[in-house]
């Protein structure tokens, strides 16, 4: 299934939700609609399914205009961001629920809903929960049973929204690694809502970056990543370094601190902001450096750097324990700084 959107616009009495928004989504992609809480991100999904009506715009579903059509007609499966299961009924009740409303004529038979269940519990990998209800399974298992129930009526289109949120850390990586797994062995279209940058860039084919009801950027993980297309894309995509600096002809005004590749803006005058990851900054021990290491933390895979340049400014640094060990600073050392590569964008 394909979807077309363009120029679509949302206001909430005075509050602008979606603002002139054009998005093309490929038959069998996996989108991730990636932002901030207020970004858009899910009045969109909501107008895809049919649960919002966009101010303007159009929006076409295989190439077929949907604004008219109804949830049902538009044959989507959506997951809730807390899964919306009926306590009342158990496992295989709620993924059958779907196929039981539906109009008489299109209803499988009873036989074929049990078989389908049966199917669809073994795919999501519940098989023996069947008879459980709701509150006898864990936050995971809730999750599978969504989704199951949203595949249940096979669907061309699959939307989610927020779907690993209220799932614990090592929970959430599980899940997203099976629904990737899942959707490249259902080839179906499929496009989720989230605010974790890990998440996105893990599943998705490519990433629609939102923020105040904008698209701010769409890419491939790897290309948002690396070239983030402003400083709100770069600021929310990873951990950031934001510097104030001063450019000059052209030039940089940073003393005792190398740059190695400068991605961004052109600013020729003028103040601006330079961003730099944590991981792409080196710091070297040196009598007359333009910094000094606050904190040095060695938690976890690399050791973490707390420095201060001169004018206060904090720059936080991570680099593999080998290098921390070769020069074993510590807080109160004075050290040079290397950017491997910084982004410059205007204030």
């Amino acid at each position: 299934m394909t979807i077309e959107l363009k120029g679509i616009g949302k206001t909430f009495r005075t509050a602008v939700a979606l603002h002139d928004i054009d998005l093309a989504v490929a038959k069998g992609e996996l989108i991730a609609l990636l932002g901030p809480s207020g970004s858009g991100k899910t009045t969109l999904l909501r107008i895809i399914a049919g649960l919002e009506w966009p101010d303007t715009g159009t929006l076409h579903i295989d190439g077929e205009d949907a604004i008219g059509q109804s949830v049902r007609d538009r044959h989507i499966g959506f997951v809730f961001q807390h899964y919306a299961l009926f306590r009342h009924m158990t496992v295989a009740e709620n993924i059958a629920f779907g196929l039981r409303v539906q109009r008489r004529g299109k209803r499988p038979p009873e036989a074929e809903i049990k078989a389908r269940v049966a199917n669809l519990l073994t795919l999501v990998q519940i098989g023996d929960l069947g008879a459980r209800y709701p509150h006898q399974i864990s936050g995971g298992q809730r999750q599978r049973v969504a989704l199951a129930r949203a595949l249940a009526i096979e669907p061309s289109l699959l939307l989610l929204d927020e779907p690993f949120g209220a799932l614990d850390a090592k929970v959430r990586k599980e899940l997203r690694r099976w629904l990737r797994h899942l959707h490249e062995q259902l080839g179906m279209t499929t496009l989720f809502v989230t605010h974790d940058q890990e998440e996105a860039l893990e599943l998705a084919d490519r990433v629609v970056v939102m923020g105040k009801g904008r698209i701010e950027q769409i890419g491939t993980p790897e290309a948002v990543y690396a070239n983030p297309a402003n400083a709100f894309v770069y600021d929310f995509l990873g951990e950031a370094n934001r510097i104030p600096v001063e450019v000059v002809a052209g030039k940089l005004k940073l003393p005792g601190i190398i740059v190695d590749k400068l991605d961004g803006q052109h600013i020729e005058t003028g103040k601006a902001t330079l961003f730099v990851r944590p991981h792409d900054v080196s710091a070297i021990r040196a009598g007359d450096g333009s910094a000094t290491v606050r904190t040095v933390s060695l938690a976890g895979p690399v050791a973490a750097l707390e420095i201060t340049l001169t004018d206060g400014t904090t720059v936080d640094v991570e680099q593999a324990h080998h290098l921390h060990d070769a020069d074993r600073l510590k807080p109160g050392d004075t050290v040079s700084l290397r950017f491997r590569r910084a982004a410059l964008f205007g204030v």
